[in-house]
């Protein structure tokens, strides 16, 4: 038997009363400065992951130097510590108006030297913004030094120039500031994951060790440090030393509840997942209402085919008001259990999301195609309007058209289709020709496939396909040909050898290679329905009756296919069963009236 599986200059004023208004006015203003500049603010947000705030709030501003996220808090933010003349605001004017025309050399120059006669932190932290834009390094770690020396005792600064001193490769001035961020945090824990999170930045496997441990120096014995040194370790994949430092920490700590997390992360990576599961239950028991833990926990359940156990937490997780993210990860549990009813609730519930519509319409609509629900599919499919499955449902509706015999749609469908990248386009290509062998037009599918096989000509799918059409022709070898390229490329594909065997036995009398091929095959899987539909069928042509029966009945117990029926049958007959042959036969054909290989070998024996 064969299968596959697809599936963005007014004068000033003279009189200086009117300066500081001024000032606060100027500072008010947007960064960008117009409408003209958002789009330059979109790319800073792009790059930079700099989230910005109206300095008017007085809060500190989420700042990242070189594509590094320092977390901050919001601090006050300092007064001119010298009066402003209209000098300097005419400068401040023309900083802005640089910004407007994107010329990043101008502002920066003008915001950098405001801010070093005004001591203003507000106009360092601009200078520093301006640097952002322009992605000039160099003029990025002045603003921010200047910064620093202005706002010594802001702990978000301070963080910020320990981040701007690592990515200048500074690495005993950045541990000095590193220190100065613990010591002006409230707790010796806070500042130490602040410190932790600039220098877990650097990518150098050495260097973040000889950073780390400059740093820990006075506090080699804590817990904590040893639990970022287990994080230090896991970040570099040294497993070995992750599970020492943990091991230390637990010993101290046994409930510790992040390094009890990171334990099953790392238990996870080494494959232990029994472990994992023991780990992760230890902690729900502190932890009861942990949606992601107890979503791990079922994750880790299904892993090791602990269906029944897994799906008592996603039961008591659906009973919760779920994040959408939760809700998709449980639906797709449930589909992996093979509990499709249960499934379905969790999608549709997922569907009253909005930004989620088009995706769970997706999945519900291949769940029911799934199910031969092909007129349900059909209506999800459609309801699929955007997002990232867009083009995989236009291909589901043209399948689901074609399963019902719709092919004046499936072919409209897919006429009028467009691809963005060759391998949509190969997609299409392939679902043209399963939609053509489907109406029976197997010539026009077999000269799809071909131009398919010249745009991905080691897509195995594909070579299989067209082998598959070849046996339709009677033309062997060529099917021979495409399943040989297969195994060659994957000499350990289950399917093309269980394919080549099959044929083999069931169009040649080359049965002795044909149990080889099915053989390894069978070796490989040896609960492949197909495949033990195939055994069968050689045994039974190699003349060994009573071991082809034993195969097929096993075949047909796990999935009573009319063509693994029609086999089934055929041996019981002439084995002398035929009142059960002809039952076999009959329930078949109540599910699939037209199939071809049923009908004939029902046909054969009931004259």
């Amino acid at each position: 038997m064969h299968s596959r599986q697809f599936v963005k200059l007014k004068k000033l004023h003279s009189n200086i009363r009117f300066t500081s208004l001024f000032l606060g006015m100027l500072l008010v203003l947007n960064f960008a400065g117009c409408a003209t500049h958002s789009q330059n603010e979109q790319e800073l947000q792009k790059n930079t992951h700099f989230e910005r705030e109206s300095i008017s709030t007085d809060k500190a501003d989420s700042i990242a130097i070189e594509n590094k996220k320092t977390p901050l808090s919001h601090p006050k933010t300092d007064q001119p510590a010298n009066e402003l003349t209209p000098e300097l605001l005419y400068d401040l004017m023309l900083a802005e108006l640089a910004l407007q025309r994107n010329d990043y050399e101008i502002a920066f120059d003008k915001y950098y030297e405001a801010a070093k006669q005004t001591r203003d932190s507000r106009l360092a932290k601009k200078a520093t913004r301006v640097t952002l834009f322009s992605k000039n390094d160099e003029q990025t770690f002045k603003a921010v030094k200047l910064w620093s020396e202005i706002q010594p005792d802001n702990i978000d600064v301070q963080q910020i120039y320990a981040s701007s001193l690592i990515s200048q490769k500074q690495d005993q001035q950045a541990v000095i500031y590193l220190q100065k961020v613990i010591n002006l945090s409230d707790t010796f824990e806070e500042g130490f994951k602040r410190s932790f999170a600039i220098l877990e930045t650097v990518e150098e496997h050495e260097r973040a060790n000889s950073l780390f441990k400059q740093l820990i120096q006075n506090y080699k014995n804590k817990p904590i440090v040893k639990l970022y040194q287990a994080k230090l370790a896991f970040k570099f994949v040294d497993y070995p030393s992750t599970e020492k430092y943990l091991n230390e920490v637990l010993t101290v700590q046994p409930d510790y509840l992040d390094a009890l997390v990171l334990k099953v992360e790392l238990l996870k990576k080494q494959k232990r997942d029994l472990q994992a599961i023991q780990t992760l239950q230890k902690i729900l028991n502190k932890l009861p209402d942990n949606t992601a833990l107890r979503l791990e926990l079922a994750r880790l359940l299904v892993k090791t085919k602990s269906y029944e156990q897994s799906m008592k937490h996603i039961e008591r997780l659906a009973k919760k008001e779920l994040a959408p993210e939760v809700l998709f990860a449980i639906s797709l549990l449930a589909i992996e259990m093979d509990k499709l009813d249960e499934a379905k609730q969790y999608l549709e519930r997922l569907h009253a999301h909005r930004l989620y519509a088009s995706e769970s319409a997706y999945f519900i609509g291949q769940l029911e195609a799934g199910r031969e629900n092909y007129a349900e599919a059909e209506d999800w499919f459609k309801r699929v309007k955007n997002g990232k499955y867009t083009f995989e449902a236009y291909l589901g509706l043209a399948m689901v058209y074609s399963q019902q015999k719709k092919f004046d749609e499936a072919f409209k469908l897919l006429e009028h289709s467009s691809a963005s990248n060759d391998k949509q386009n190969t997609d299409i290509l392939q679902i043209k020709a399963e939609v053509y062998a489907k109406a029976k037009d197997y010539t026009k599918a077999y000269e799809i496939y071909t131009e398919a096989v010249k745009l991905a000509p080691n897509n195995h799918d594909i070579l299989y396909g067209r082998a598959m059409l070849a046996e339709k022709f009677g033309r062997i070898d060529l099917l021979e040909k495409d399943l040989h390229t297969i195994l060659a490329s994957n000499p350990k594909d289950n399917q093309a050898l269980n394919a080549l065997g099959y044929t083999l036995a069931d169009r040649t009398d080359r049965y002795q290679e044909a149990l080889q091929y099915i053989e390894r095959a069978l070796e490989i899987n040896p609960e492949d329905v197909a495949t033990l539909d195939s055994m069968g069928w050689v045994l039974y042509k190699l003349g060994r009756h009573s071991e082809a029966l034993k195969y097929l009945k096993k075949a047909y117990d796990k999935d009573p296919d009319p063509e693994i029926a029609a086999h089934y049958g055929e041996i019981l007959w002439v084995s002398g069963q035929t009142k059960k042959a002809k039952f076999i036969w009959d329930k078949a054909l109540k599910s699939d009236p037209e199939h071809r290989v049923l009908i004939g070998t029902r046909t054969r024996y009931l004259k």
